[in-house]
């Protein structure tokens, strides 16, 4: 019995691929014309035209399996297809392996034009993630046709769900992007990164990571956990599939209310985490009056209808009390921490500034330059960073995270913040970030964030770390350092070969006062720039050029520091360059 059946499903599929040899041949020119005679006789790139056949082999082999299924979307089709010996389970199942097959086919033609091409088989790496995509796909649209009463909305409802993994990322980081509007401290960004990295990657779902990285188990996994899922969905769907609605939009009221759900929830979505309007109630507003308004739109294109029936309405209500109850709870458990300060006893480091993700650096920094201090001071310079570990400097950066919990209202005066970043790397590994929207108000008091500012841009660390060669005795050597003077807005040297130890002490006292001198040392704080006095003229003047002997290599590549000297008086002088 099973012999004969196993007979029967192969009888069927060589019928099916017989059936196929147009299709065979189409692609088979179509892909060799564009991969390989095209770029013969222009010279071209070959390999943009083999990424170009790979888009077509895409397009080849959506709009097959849309036409081998469209007999779901044709009543005289559909009868003669019941009316056959052959289950219908079988028949689709005939159908996914004549196109797997197909698929398959393509995907030899493009290997084969590399190949003959000469091309770097690198390119075939683009494989890891292009033979997933399609294996999904195919079955996709065999779901999709189930699941749509024609063959155009099939293949609108392949493209939905194969984006499904990407509309629920939008919806969790709209979630996020209401949480950062109401509780102080939290990013939506830092959220969804924290998300991403613990609980759900679209990189593996879509396979993106194997682009860069080697197959592994997971790989394997990945691949066929993504297939089982949707093959038992599509046996599942074309069991309980009411026939008698082919020709509807689509054929599962259970389905339609889903994606019309699911998508009128894309347009606010998009609007909250676009927009920077700060009032929370208005965005929420705004949002829901578009759910709503998307979500006619959308069911009543389904429905073909602009009367709004009772159960699209109840739908929407419970999906929308859904959300609200998952983002209330979102916002309860982010409520518990906003006032957390960690015990700086287990903080390793601590940054202040506008750089959400600078720890992130750390994770991913070679141990070398880790473990060493010139060279790890040389690359928080490069990337104008200050990261402090003495216990002082991170009580002081607290005691401002403490402000912060208490009011966020400042008087920007003269400088712009959005928003200012305090960091922490605890000892365990683990990563505290807040990120705190600072409200511009003419009548706040500043001085107590101006203190506290001051206290971290005046500390012995800050300076430490930011004139290395100045201010840490311990490891100077003036015999590496070689220093000139450019001038700020034209070509040319002002000073050459300047004596480092000569000038270092009219450095220190410029350095001093241009500390000393702050005025709104909160927001020079927040816009992380605070070696330059507010009043300076950046673009005019003069440039001290500190280079390290030991480096081989172009002067630019081989930088310590770079100061501009406007505002450096004692500098200037002593060079006399006034």
């Amino acid at each position: 019995m099973d012999l004969k059946k196993n007979n029967t499903f192969n009888a069927l599929l060589i019928n099916s691929l017989k059936s196929k040899k147009g299709w065979f041949l189409l692609s088979t020119t179509v892909i060799f014309v564009t991969t390989l005679l095209i770029p013969y006789i222009l010279q071209a790139d070959e390999e943009f035209f083999i990424y170009f056949g790979i888009v077509e082999l895409f397009v080849l082999v959506f709009i097959n399996c849309l036409v081998d299924n469209n007999f779901l979307h044709n009543d005289s089709k559909l009868a003669y297809y019941k009316s056959k010996p052959v289950p219908m389970r079988e028949q689709m199942s005939v159908n996914i392996a004549a196109d797997m097959i197909f698929t398959a086919y393509l995907l030899l033609l493009i290997v084969l034009s590399v190949v003959f091409q000469g091309l770097r088989i690198e390119i075939l790496e683009a494989f890891k993630f292009i033979i997933p995509w399609l294996a999904a796909g195919v079955l996709l649209v065999s779901l999709s046709s189930i699941l749509a009463g024609n063959t155009i909305m099939a293949g609108a409802m392949t493209i939905f769900n194969f984006c499904l993994p990407l509309i629920i990322y939008l919806i969790i980081m709209f979630v996020f992007s209401i949480l950062e509007n109401i509780v102080a401290g939290f990013s939506a960004n830092v959220l969804m990164e924290y998300f991403v990295n613990k609980f759900y990657n679209p990189e593996y779902i879509y396979f993106i990571r194997y682009s860069e990285e080697s197959v592994d188990f997971i790989y394997i996994l990945l691949i066929g956990a993504i297939l089982v899922g949707i093959t038992l969905l599509i046996f599942k769907f074309l069991k309980k599939r009411k026939n008698e609605n082919t020709g509807n939009l689509i054929v599962f009221d259970g389905y339609k209310y889903f994606v019309s759900v699911l998508a009128s929830l894309i347009v606010p979505a998009a609007f909250s985490i676009m927009s920077y309007d700060n009032n929370v109630m208005n965005k929420i507003t705004v949002s829901i009056l578009m759910a709503l308004l998307s979500y006619y739109i959308i069911v009543a294109i389904i429905e073909k209808s602009f009367k709004i029936s009772r159960l699209s309405l109840k739908v929407f209500a419970v999906s929308i009390v859904l959300f609200a109850a998952a983002t209330g709870t979102t916002i309860m458990l982010a409520n518990q921490h906003k006032a957390d300060v960690p015990d700086i006893e287990h903080v390793k480091m601590a940054y202040v500034g506008n750089d959400r993700y600078v720890f992130n650096y750390i994770d991913n920094l070679d141990e070398d330059i880790l473990n060493n201090r010139d060279k790890f001071l040389k690359w928080q310079k490069e990337r104008g960073l200050i990261l402090f570990t003495e216990k002082d400097s991170i009580e002081n950066i607290a005691d401002l995270h403490r402000e912060l919990i208490a009011g966020l209202d400042y008087n920007y005066e003269d400088y712009y913040m959005s928003s200012i970043v305090i960091s922490y790397l605890m000892d365990d590994g683990s990563v505290v970030i807040r990120d705190y929207k600072i409200t511009d108000n003419d009548d706040a008091d500043n001085e107590t964030k101006d203190e506290l500012a001051y206290d971290i841009l005046n500390s012995d660390e800050m300076k430490r770390n930011k004139y290395f060669y100045l201010y840490d005795e311990e490891n100077y050597n003036s015999e590496y350092l070689y220093c000139y003077v450019t001038y700020t807005d034209k070509e040319g040297i002002a000073a050459d070969n300047v004596d480092f130890d000569e000038i270092r002490e009219y450095l220190k006292k410029d350095v001093d006062k241009q500390v000393i001198d702050f005025e709104n040392a909160f927001g020079a704080l927040g816009f992380y720039y605070y070696d330059y006095a507010k009043e300076k003229e950046f673009y005019r003047g003069y440039t001290l050029q500190i280079i390290d002997k030991r480096i081989q290599g172009e002067k630019v590549d081989r930088g310590v520091d770079v100061i501009n000297l406007t505002g450096f008086e004692n500098t200037l002088n002593h060079l006399n360059l006034k």
